[in-house]
C-alpha cells in the first residue's frame, strides 16, 4: 500500500476515534445536565413537576446505548448529577471542630460525604439502566413478538425494575444503602395524589411516577421512528397515544379519588402536643460549651412554661446519657411531668444487660411513672452512628477519619416498641427512621396510634435536611393514616395529620416550644397492613 494511502487512512482513523470521543463527552454533558435538572424535584428546591418528564431522557440514552456497559456509564453520570443537587445537605456537615478536626479537614470529609455517598447512588441508577439494556421491552401494555423473540412490555416492567433495583435491593440496609432521594418525595406538598399513599405507598407513588415517564418516552421513540429507541416504541402511534392517555387518566383518577378524601374526611385531634426544640446544637456542646445534664434540664424544663396537659416531645439526644442510670434526672423528669400533667418523650441513651449502648426514647407518664420499655434505634446512620465492617480493611489513617461521633458506636435496636402512655400509644422512631416505610409500618402494626419521630439535624447546620425529611415524614403519615410529629432538636419541627397536612411547623434554627394537637387511632391502613 503507498504511503500515502496509509497516511489518509491513519488520518481517517484518527478523526473517526476524536469524533467518537466528543460524541461520547456530548453524551455524559447532556446526561449530567439532565440529572441535574432532575435533582431541582427534591424537597427543598420544590421543582415537584420536573419528576413527572425528569427520567426521560435517562430512558432515551438506555434505549439508544450499544450495550449494557454504555447504559451503565450513562445511567452513572445521569444519577450522580441527580443526587449531587438532591443531597446537597451533606457540604453543610462542614465545619467539624466538634468531631476534633481543623478547617480543611472538615472541608475535606463534608465533600468526600457528598461525593461518595451521590456516587452510591448513581451506581444503584447505572445498575438499573444496564439491566434495563439486558431486557427485551416493547411498547405496548402485554408482552409481543418481534422479530421472532418475545418482548417484555416497557410501561410495566421498567416502573417494576426502578422499584426492584433502587428503592429495595440497591438501598437494603444492609448494602449501607440510604434510600434517601426517592423520587415520590417530590409530591409532598401534592395532597390529592398522595393519599393513595394509604393503599400503595409512597413507593406506589414512585412506581406511577416511572410509568409516566415510560409513556412519555415511549410515545417519543413512537413518533420519531428512531430504530435506537424501538425498545420504548409501541406498533403504531395510535398504540401510543393510547398507552399514554391510559397512564394520565390512571393519574387523574387517583388524584381526582385524593381530592375527594381530603374534603370529605374530618380530623379531630383532642390531644395536647408541644414539641421541645432547643437549637442546642453540637459545636456549642463540643467546642464552645459543654452543657451539663442540670443545664439542659433547666433550659428545657424554663420552655416548658407554657405547655398545656397532654404529650410533650424532647428530642433526640436531648438528655445525653444513661437515663436510666441519672436517678436524679429520673426524678426531676418525674416531677416536672406531675406538675404539668402532661406525658414527656425523651430521647437520651440506654445499654442492654450485655453493656451494649443504644441511641433511645424514653416515655414518662404524667404520674411520674419512667416506662420500663425503652425504645432502641434500629436504623443506624453509617459512619456516624456505627463503623461498617468494611472499614477493618482500609488503611489505618482512614479507619481514623471513620471514628464515629458515638465513640465506639451504638447498637441496633432489634424490634418495635409502642410506649403505652396515658395521653395514647406512642410509637416512637429516631431520625433516619422516617425514611423506612417498612420501619414505620411495623411500629403501627405493634400497636402504635400515634407516630413521634425524633432527630438531632445540628450535625447538618443551616441546610435543606430538614425539609426533606418534613417530606419523608407526610408520606409516613399518608401510609399509616397516622397523626405524625417530626421533632427536630435545632429545627424544622412539625405535626402532620393524617392526610399529609402540616398543621404547625417551626423555622429550623430556632429555639421554640411547638404546640398543637394531635390524634390517636387504631385502624390499621392496607398499606400498613400489605407492606413489609
Amino acid at each position: 500500500m503507498p504511503a500515502k494511502a496509509k497516511k489518509r487512512r491513519k488520518k481517517a482513523a484518527s478523526k473517526q476515534t476524536a469524533t467518537a470521543n466528543h460524541s461520547i463527552w456530548i453524551d455524559f454533558a447532556i446526561a449530567a445536565a439532565t440529572g441535574g435538572l432532575l435533582g431541582l424535584s427534591a424537597p427543598g428546591f420544590d421543582q415537584w413537576y420536573l419528576v413527572w418528564i425528569g427520567l426521560v431522557p435517562l430512558l432515551l440514552f438506555a434505549s439508544s446505548s450499544t450495550n449494557p456497559w454504555q447504559a451503565f456509564l450513562r445511567g452513572l453520570v445521569f444519577g450522580w448529577a441527580y443526587n449531587l443537587v438532591y443531597l446537597n445537605w451533606y457540604l453543610s456537615l462542614y465545619p467539624l471542630n466538634w468531631l476534633g478536626f481543623n478547617n480543611w479537614q472538615g472541608i475535606l470529609l463534608a465533600t468526600a460525604a457528598w461525593l461518595i455517598v451521590s456516587a452510591h447512588q448513581a451506581i444503584i441508577i447505572g445498575i438499573f439502566t444496564a439491566l434495563y439494556r439486558l431486557l427485551p421491552l416493547s411498547g405496548g401494555f402485554l408482552p409481543r413478538q418481534v422479530e421472532e423473540r418475545w418482548h417484555l412490555p416497557a410501561l410495566v416492567t421498567v416502573p417494576l425494575l426502578w422499584v426492584v433495583v433502587v428503592n429495595k435491593l440497591g438501598n437494603a440496609h444492609d448494602a449501607l444503602g440510604v434510600p434517601w432521594s426517592m423520587l415520590e418525595y417530590s409530591q409532598y406538598q401534592i395532597l390529592p395524589l398522595i393519599q393513595a399513599a394509604s393503599c400503595i405507598g409512597g413507593i406506589g407513588i414512585g412506581t406511577l411516577i416511572v410509568a409516566v415517564n415510560v409513556a412519555v418516552a415511549g410515545l417519543i421513540a413512537t413518533v420519531s421512528k428512531r430504530l435506537a429507541w424501538s425498545a420504548l416504541a409501541a406498533p403504531t402511534a395510535e398504540a401510543s397515544a393510547r398507552q399514554a392517555l391510559t397512564v394520565v387518566l390512571s393519574v387523574a383518577v387517583i388524584y381526582a379519588a385524593g381530592f375527594t378524601s381530603l374534603t370529605s374526611t374530618q380530623q379531630h385531634p383532642s390531644c395536647n402536643l408541644a414539641v421541645v426544640q432547643g437549637n442546642i446544637n453540637i459545636d456549642m456542646q463540643k467546642t464552645e460549651h459543654r452543657y451539663t445534664l442540670s443545664e439542659l434540664f433547666a433550659q428545657y424544663t424554663s420552655m416548658m412554661d407554657l405547655c398545656h396537659p397532654g404529650l410533650c416531645i424532647w428530642t433526640e439526644s436531648a438528655l445525653p446519657s444513661y437515663l436510666r442510670n441519672q436517678n436524679g434526672t429520673i426524678a426531676n423528669l418525674a416531677a416536672l411531668a406531675i406538675q404539668k400533667k402532661t406525658d414527656i418523650v425523651v430521647g437520651a441513651m440506654d445499654r442492654d444487660d450485655s453493656d451494649h449502648p443504644f441511641n433511645s426514647a424514653y416515655g414518662m407518664s404524667r404520674a411520674g411513672r419512667l416506662l420500663p420499655d425503652v425504645y432502641h434505634k434500629r436504623y443506624l446512620v453509617p459512619f456516624g452512628e456505627y463503623t461498617p465492617w468494611l472499614v477493618q480493611y482500609l488503611p489505618a489513617w482512614l479507619q481514623k477519619l471513620t471514628n464515629t461521633p458515638s465513640g465506639g458506636g451504638f447498637a441496633a435496636g432489634a424490634a418495635a416498641v409502642v410506649l403505652p402512655l396515658p395521653c395514647g400509644k406512642v410509637a416512637p422512631l429516631i431520625c433516619f427512621e422516617t425514611l423506612s416505610p417498612e420501619l414505620v409500618c411495623s411500629s403501627v402494626r405493634a400497636g402504635g396510634s400515634l407516630l413521634v419521630n425524633i432527630s438531632d439535624l445540628a450535625w447538618f447546620h443551616d441546610s435543606m435536611i430538614g425539609r426533606q425529611m418534613l417530606a419523608f415524614s407526610v408520606l409516613r403519615a399518608v401510609e399509616n393514616r397516622r397523626y405524625f410529629v417530626f421533632a427536630a432538636n435545632s429545627g424544622p419541627s412539625a405535626i402532620v395529620d393524617p392526610q399529609g397536612c402540616i398543621r404547625a411547623a417551626s423555622a429550623a434554627g430556632s429555639q421554640k416550644l411547638l404546640a398543637g394537637k394531635v390524634g390517636f387511632a387504631t385502624d390499621l391502613s392496607p398499606f400498613t397492613l400489605w407492606y413489609r
